[in-house]
């Protein structure tokens, strides 16, 4: 039986002429559904994105296998050659690898033996070894969006490959070839080639959950002529893809992505069905296993709450606070109750009472580690903001932790957003909505959205305001930029039938007390939202949340269309759909690669499924 499915694998891999440097991503490949149905040993595809760099420069290695599980990484041992020009390995994702060169080896020419070094581990390597050049010019092409681009662009656009030096090239179809994990039915349908760039066009569909995109151009040379072989430019393709599943449906939740990469959902509102500690606002928590694949349960909170803020503390530590709800029974209140997650020993543990409750308000973890609570609603009838503003000081032990009142804000506030402005020390305070009480009854309030800013100095501990004028907005989201200016956009403009969704982005610059008008955004909307692009600098995208219309009285829809907005480009522009026109739910941002999850929210009904921005 063995001679016979050696036979068999033998006529296989003759009939699909195997080359050392071909692909087996594709699942649709026949050496690769061979070797399936033969059960042999797995094969470990590797693809480098140029065979010449220069010293200090970087190769990029695509594969199909996931090297950041062994604690050893990727290795990439470099045979006849006394010293190894590789400096160091750096996983950009679980198949996607940035190899850095040492700066001080200028030239020579090296072999990667990757056959030997993985037989050991039963897999089964191609190409088997590969060979590159330290070279101090050599001509080097590199995807002008930073390795990345998302789904729609493939589906609907194209892809820029600029070069650093001018290129000498026929630009052939027949040059260009596709592989990966994203290519699915994807090919090139044109080219439109200049001196130093080479515009893509696509026809057919990717991967609908992304993945690794390898470009491949054969024949390119320098006007030198010195040529690249075949030029490999892995491309990381991103897209929304269903998540796992929550245990609990929720909305008006905090999700936060710990120190160790585990993925932490917290509290909120439940289904109307669903009690939990006798109530409906939760305690609950969830922790998403990567082994698993599935959201496990964390340990419960002492208080349930909704409508609270968590902030994740500089020792990895989770500090919650506020909100509305209570200890196990069918009472909500408001919360003056504070409390720490440490994920080293898996509890939660009782902190300080702030010195009023509130709900939608916003926290900031400061460069000395304490945090600053600002504003809120108060959650009871009528309805009033909350301007005061309290400063809790973090110690190891929560029950050493103190609350000082540091003042009171000119404009009380909630719903507002606020960030830290690292050159001017002061966290910025903008927008929201104000609501002030005039009796006693429920609908005595009177609630507006705000045009100002305001300013807290770190150092003098001390509030202002600020000069600039916001377009008046609550709800709405808010980015620092590399500059320090920040970016300002969404949100809406009042409660009632008058609404109207805010277009209008702005930036404001805090070492001027400045603000400009930006362009506008294709979609005004609130409760949505908002990831760091996970490619390139200063991107966003924006996914989810509610866009009021109002031509026949105050109705709102639920935004299923994605927008992103990149400071090189300067503008807002339609990217992917999410699975989800969702709303009121609570995402986790990915500080280590960039994209994230959302969670929960509603659309009608509160709901349990999540959805993820990566391509992995």
């Amino acid at each position: 039986m063995e001679k016979i499915k050696s036979t068999i694998l033998l006529f296989l891999l003759i009939s699909c002429k195997i080359t050392p440097g071909n692909n087996l991503f594709d699942p649709n490949s026949p050496t690769s559904l061979g070797l399936l149905l033969l059960s042999a040993d797995p094969v470990v595809t590797m693809e480098f994105s140029t065979n010449r760099v220069q010293p200090g420069g970087v190769i990029y290695v695509s594969t199909n296998h996931d090297f950041t599980a062994k604690s050893e990484g990727l290795r990439l041992p470099v045979s006849g050659s006394g010293v190894s020009p590789i400096l160091q390995v750096i996983p950009r994702s679980r198949f996607l690898y940035e190899v850095r060169m040492k700066p001080t080896i200028t030239s020579g020419k090296f072999s990667i033996d990757l056959k030997d070094y993985y037989l050991n581990e039963s897999l089964l390597v191609n190409p088997e070894n590969f060979e590159f050049e330290i070279d101090s010019q050599p001509p080097i092409l590199e995807v002008r969006t930073g390795n990345g681009i998302d789904i729609s662009e493939l589906q609907s656009g194209f892809l820029d490959i600029v070069s650093n030096e001018d290129i000498v090239w026929e630009g052939k179809l027949s040059q260009v070839s596709l592989s990966g994990t994203a290519k699915n039915s994807l090919v090139v349908s044109d080219m439109i080639v200049s001196s130093r760039n080479i515009r893509l066009l696509f026809a057919g569909n990717p991967n609908s959950n992304g993945g690794i995109l390898t470009v491949s151009f054969s024949g390119v040379k320098d006007k030198a002529s010195n040529s690249e072989g075949v030029v490999m430019v892995p491309v990381k393709v991103f897209a929304f893809k269903s998540g796992p599943n929550l245990n609990v449906a929720r909305r008006s939740c905090v999700g936060i992505e710990l120190d160790d990469g585990r993925r932490l959902v917290l509290g909120g509102k439940a289904k109307k069905e669903v009690l939990i500690n006798g109530n409906g606002t939760l305690s609950h928590s969830e922790i998403y296993d990567s082994t698993l694949k599935k959201f496990v349960q964390g340990p419960d909170m002492v208080f349930r709450r909704q409508e609270f803020d968590a902030v994740k503390l500089h020792d990895g530590r989770i500090f919650a606070v506020g909100g509305i709800g209570g200890k196990i029974g069918a009472v909500n209140d408001g919360l003056t109750a504070t409390e720490v997650y440490d994920p080293i020993t898996n509890t939660w543990t009782e902190g300080p009472q702030l010195s009023l409750p509130r709900l939608f308000h916003k926290m900031t973890v400061l460069p000395n580690g304490d945090v600053l609570v600002v504003g809120g609603m108060s959650p009871y009838k009528p309805t009033q903001s909350v301007g005061t503003v309290e400063l809790v000081h973090i110690t190891n032990n929560p029950a050493t932790m103190t609350v000082e009142i540091v003042g009171n804000l000119d404009d009380p506030r909630g719903k507002h957003t606020q960030i830290f402005s690292q050159t001017t020390g002061k966290v910025i305070i903008i927008g929201g909505e104000r609501s002030d009480a005039f009796g006693l009854l429920s609908n005595d309030f009177t609630p507006k959205a705000l045009d100002s800013i305001e300013l807290y100095d770190i150092n003098t501990k001390t509030l202002s305001k600020s000069t600039a004028k916001l377009y008046k907005r609550f709800n709405h989201f808010v980015h620092g930029l590399e500059n320090g200016e920040i970016l300002i956009f969404g949100g809406m403009n009042s409660r009632f039938d008058d609404s109207q969704p805010v277009l209008r982005a702005q930036i404001y610059n805090p070492t001027t007390d400045t603000i400009r008008d930006h362009k506008n955004l294709l979609f005004g909307r609130e409760w949505g939202s908002s990831f760091v692009f996970p490619y390139g600098k200063d991107q966003l995208i924006v996914a989810g949340g509610l866009e009021y219309r109002t031509g026949s009285g105050s109705t709102f829809d639920s935004i299923h269309d994605t927008e992103s907005w990149s400071e090189s480009i300067n503008r807002f522009y339609m990217t992917s759909r999410s699975l989800n026109a969702r709303w009121d739910g609570c995402d986790i941002r990915y500080s280590s690669t960039g994209g994230g999850m959302i969670l929960g929210g509603r659309i009608g009904d509160i709901l349990g499924n999540t959805e993820e921005y990566s391509f992995e």
